[in-house]
């Protein structure tokens, strides 16, 4: 198992949205489908239906994801 990290970002408008960091212990990377599914099932969106939303998926560092879990 290798532990993954993944900048998951929610997009409502040109200035309305926000980044969440999302890890996930895995053998393989996962596909952005199964990384939304694993953030909503795991309750890491703000909101229910954001998983809605998702513009943009990147996997990252631990350090970012440090950040962003500030």
């Amino acid at each position: 198992m290798k532990t993954r990290f993944y900048d998951v970002h929610v997009f409502f408008s040109r200035s309305d949205g926000y980044s969440i960091g999302v890890k996930i212990e895995s053998i393989n990377p996962l596909n952005e489908e199964q990384i939304i599914e694993f953030a909503a099932d795991n309750q890491l969106f703000i909101d229910n239906g954001d998983q809605n939303h998702v513009d943009t998926i990147d996997e990252i560092d631990e350090s970012v994801y440090n950040i962003l879990m500030g």
